[in-house]
């Protein structure tokens, strides 16, 4: 099995896995809420939020909490992006028809350089292999305007790939996790030519006996 087809299938399965949980992972994050939400009011502390900002959220999910927020504010223009049929479905009902929603796998994504103003990726990078997760954030420094942001999250720790064929209570699909590592990701990002503003780790309780630690990253496009 050659590498796009490997990776052709472990999407599918993610977005099966997504499209299985989605109801479920709604009410599940609710855990996740505040930080979420406390990262991305740093983000806007940067933004020039009084002209138009154009704004692009790979793994909208259901759009709940943080496309609500974005699509609050008169002055953003927000594309959001998800693989799963099921998570766009509830973000249509959740969301502002001003929201663009596109539906697939980020990697798929095309837009012109210079595009956005920032880029969100809350728990969703992670779901690609580690090669195509190089990738995606060489692609979102194009799509950046000079002096863009982004603003995502990784696992602190390093690991090739994890699987579940029952995450959260699934019957369909397969999820999938990887992750290069908090100083890895800091290399990479550097690397691609961002710098660094933000650089923290922060444990989700996740459920009562398992803590998950992430790398939450905001990082500018210098110019």
């Amino acid at each position: 099995m050659t590498t796009s087809t490997a990776n052709h299938d472990l999407k599918e399965n993610i977005k099966r896995a997504y499209d299985d949980i989605a109801d479920k992972y709604l009410t599940w994050t609710e855990h996740s809420h505040k930080v979420r939400l406390a990262y991305v009011n740093t983000l806007l502390q940067n933004l020039n939020s009084t002209t138009e900002t154009i704004i692009l959220e790979l793994g909208c999910g259901a759009g709940v909490p943080v496309t609500q927020l974005l699509s609050s504010n008169e002055n953003f223009r927000v594309t959001a992006n998800d693989i799963s049929s099921a998570q766009i479905a509830l973000a249509k009902q959740t969301l502002p028809e001003s929201v663009t929603l596109i539906e697939g796998d980020m990697m798929g994504l095309d837009f012109a350089n210079e595009s956005f103003d920032a880029v969100l990726a809350m728990y969703s990078i992670f779901h690609l292999p580690r090669e195509e997760q190089v990738t995606i954030l060489r692609r979102i420094f194009g799509w950046l305007k000079p002096g863009g942001f982004i603003l995502a999250n990784f696992p602190a720790g390093e690991f090739d790939s994890q699987f579940n064929e029952a995450w959260l209570g699934g019957q369909k699909g397969v999820m999938h996790w990887s992750g290069w590592g908090k100083e890895k990701i800091g290399v990479i990002l550097k690397d691609v030519g961002f710098g660094i503003i933000v650089d923290e780790v922060v444990v989700d309780s996740e459920e009562a006996d398992h803590d998950v630690a992430f790398q939450w990253v905001l990082a500018k496009k210098e110019v």
